[in-house]
């Protein structure tokens, strides 16, 4: 649900040969579909690349060269979204793209942002009919500081999609602190790979993350994370995660 597989779009994959290799290793790790997420224009993105055709144009090179090389993974557009009203505009006019066909939307925010601007977004694109699914919420100051601030935004149904790197460590201690207690208390419904290529070492590992979930809450916990619940953002289905916990002890991470 959050990949920068396209090539030569963003940050991601700079060639297709990366993305193919991309594409099989999350094939080898069990996934069935990946929806790639480059970084959309906003009014302080430094990826002037992006556009909506050029989107396309790599996502059915990318399909070709995966029907080629025989990998069953399907490859579904959307875009990670920058947090702001100048971008529920841009989506409005077709200018970035939902989660595949669904009314759903990837949106990421600076790491500094402030709770009530996030909030304020949130409910923007909420009241225009959108779903949204936060990105990363573990790397958000405001987070790291008190995890019980996402309760409000789960409660009125926003969606937490939390980074497998996070979860399984490869971020540092302090973040799969953070990943461990928002999963074990209900704040997390998503996790996603937000993989990127070899160069930046952020290849798909969703199923080392699935076994880490499993291991924490469930197996049937870990499979609505990585498997239910994502198919439902894609099809614009029923959604109804569990109630989050409050964490009653956290020292915050600053």
């Amino acid at each position: 649900m959050h990949s920068h597989i396209l090539h030569a779009v963003d940050d991601g994959s700079r060639t297709l040969a990366e993305a193919v290799a991309m594409a099989r290793a999350a094939a080898d790790q069990g996934v069935s579909v990946m929806v790639a997420t480059p970084h959309g224009h906003s009014s302080v993105s430094a990826w002037a690349g992006y556009s909506t055709l050029k989107v396309q144009d790599r996502l059915d090179e990318l399909r070709a060269a995966l029907r080629a090389a025989r990998i069953a993974l399907e490859v579904v557009a959307g875009t990670e979204i920058f947090g702001e009203l100048e971008s529920l505009e841009r989506l409005r006019v077709g200018q970035l793209l939902p989660y595949g066909e669904s009314r759903a939307v990837l949106v990421e925010f600076p790491l500094g942002v402030v709770r009530l601007a996030a909030e304020h977004v949130v409910f923007a694109f909420q009241l225009a009919g959108y779903r949204v699914v936060i990105a990363h919420p573990e790397r958000y100051r405001y987070v790291q500081d008190d995890p019980n601030s996402l309760i409000p935004l789960v409660e009125r149904g926003a969606l937490m999609q939390l980074t497998s790197d996070a979860l399984l460590g490869n971020q540092g201690e302090r973040l799969r602190r953070l990943s461990e207690t928002m999963l074990t208390h209900g704040m997390v419904q998503i996790i996603a790979t937000d993989a990127h290529g070899p160069h930046y070492n952020r290849l798909p590992n969703l199923g080392q993350a699935h076994a880490r979930a499993a291991q924490l809450v469930g197996a049937d916990i870990a499979d609505l994370l990585t498997r239910r619940i994502p198919a439902a953002v894609l099809s614009d289905g029923p959604i109804a995660p569990a109630a989050p916990q409050k964490v009653r002890r956290w020292p915050g991470l600053h």
